[in-house]
């Protein structure tokens, strides 16, 4: 047993750390001789550096983040940068920004640093830092062994928990970025410490990702002794910073009905950043159900084992999430036809299951609107594609079974009282004819997969008869909806749903 674990220990993808940045920063700039051309990136330091000369401005540029000093005892490596008249900067940089530097290579008096004449200094994308050690990324059974030994909790919770770290494409002709919200609620029969359980759980995947890449109000962090050059500097986060993700700093934030902070509610809205925000109560129309790509219903509490490996392996997570966003950054319409028809087939088969219930949590504003959970629906699919590598048909049938599994959860978990308000406002909506409630039901289903919200008026009547409605009876519930103000038509024999 002994002799097998030491060979998976052997196999064990190396560890990306702020040594091995160090060592690789040293010699590339060892390669270069003095005089000769040089281009690197890093962290710009807006700070005097030791024995810097009095003509022209001085900084320094170190190949690692400035946050990750704080806790690093390591070896440490800087290159001096020169600033005078004729150096080009591209834009307006703060410290501790990243950013990619040209110029030629010098001696500096002080240790044995290097100086950088710099010809032009321009902004970096913060991504291109984990991209240098793409053989470093983990594996797909890699990624799910990390988190699957590090939470405890139903499987479909743990995959969406994978999911949500790799954030979902940007989807063509949607209005969000590529954020991800992540909820949990306590369902009617769940335990009372089952929304608290899972705040935790992500509260420590949250503190393992780098300050650079945590949405935080505090823009400005401070180093007090850098360890190797006695100085002490203040620093930001990259401007292009790449994903962000946020966990409530309070579990009093669990029980508001949007889980965030006032000052990140416009990020959140926007989705951009990811949001892994549980939530203690449970209602259909809040927000964090509402733009949720997964909103559980936790029915026992979920824990996680603080895990060695996982925190060892965190920036070669990082590498990953970077390089399955590089690889699908965007989903068109056109990739999304086979997932259109198959959330046309759960609607309609969560319908005759279960009638007017269902029917009243796809109205406007509740949990399962047709037309929005298509759409999350689909950025949901394109972060299940990232943790694949690709596109698939097999995908979309895992995804319809996700939204299976949350439907039922809402509703048997959803309180008898809000089950009854729900039915109540539905059919105040659609009135007493039952059949033109349907109807209704039928055309939301059509519209959810339409990018315009437009549905032909023959593509309606043709599936009202697949439904089992007579033809003339069809085109008679169509006038009725068109008169009641439910449909109009645009133009002629095009329909859209009018909102509530």
């Amino acid at each position: 047993m002994e002799e097998l674990m030491e060979l998976l220990n052997l196999e064990r993808k190396p560890a990306l750390t702020p040594e091995r940045r160090v060592k690789d920063f040293l010699e590339d700039i060892q390669r270069t001789r003095n005089g000769e051309e040089a281009r690197v990136r890093g962290f710009l330091i807006l700070r005097k550096p030791p024995n810097a000369p009095r003509e022209g401005i001085y900084y320094i540029l170190s190949p690692v983040a400035p946050s990750e000093m704080k806790n690093y005892c390591g070896p440490r490596a800087y290159l001096v940068i020169e600033i005078n008249e004729t150096t080009r900067i591209d834009a307006k940089i703060q410290s501790g920004e990243y950013v990619e530097a040209e110029g030629v290579l010098d001696a500096y008096p002080f240790g044995t640093l290097r100086l950088l004449h710099a010809r032009k200094i321009s902004p970096a994308d913060y991504s291109e830092y984990w991209k240098d050690y793409r053989p470093l990324a983990l594996s797909k059974n890699e990624l799910e062994s990390l988190i699957s030994e590090t939470i405890y909790a139903n499987y479909e919770l743990e995959r969406a928990i994978i999911y949500s770290i790799l954030t979902a494409p940007f989807v063509v002709g949607a209005e969000w970025l590529d954020g991800f919200v992540l909820s949990g609620f306590r369902g009617v029969d769940g335990s009372k410490n089952a929304t608290l359980s899972l705040w935790e759980t992500l509260k420590y995947i949250h503190s393992l990702l780098p300050w650079e890449m945590q949405l935080r109000r505090d823009r400005w962090a401070e180093i007090e002794d850098d360890g190797l050059l006695g100085i002490d500097f203040r620093f930001t986060r990259p401007s292009r910073a790449g994903p962000l993700y946020y966990v409530p700093h309070n579990k009093t934030l669990l029980e508001s009905e949007v889980p965030v902070p006032k000052w990140a509610l416009k990020t959140f809205e926007r989705k951009e950043a990811t949001f892994l925000t549980p939530r203690a109560g449970i209602r259909p129309e809040d927000e964090a159900a509402l733009l949720a790509e997964t909103p559980f219903v936790l029915i026992e509490p979920v824990s996680y084992e603080r895990n060695r490996e996982l925190e060892e392996l965190t920036q070669n997570l990082i590498v990953t999430v970077i390089l399955s966003r590089e690889m699908i950054s965007t989903l068109n319409p056109w990739e999304l036809k086979e997932y259109g028809w198959k959330f046309e087939a759960f609607l309609a088969k969560n319908r005759r299951e279960y009638g007017e219930l269902f029917d009243a949590l796809t109205l406007s504003g509740k949990v399962f609107n047709a037309n929005l959970r298509y759409r999350l629906g689909a950025r949901l699919l394109g972060s299940m594609a990232r943790l694949e590598g690709k596109l698939s048909k097999p995908l979309i049938t895992d995804l319809i079974g996700i939204y299976q599994e949350l439907t039922d959860l809402w509703v048997n978990e959803l309180p008898e009282k809000e089950k009854l308000r729900l039915i109540r406002e539905y059919e105040r909506y659609v009135g007493s004819d039952k059949l033109a409630g349907r109807a209704l039901s039928i055309f939301a289903d059509l519209e959810s997969t339409r990018k315009d919200g437009i549905v032909l008026r023959e593509e309606f009547i043709r599936a009202l008869e697949e439904y089992g409605i007579r033809r003339g009876r069809a085109e008679e519930i169509v006038d009725s909806l068109l008169r009641g103000g439910y449909l109009y038509e645009p133009s002629p024999g095009k329909l859209k749903l009018i909102r509530w």
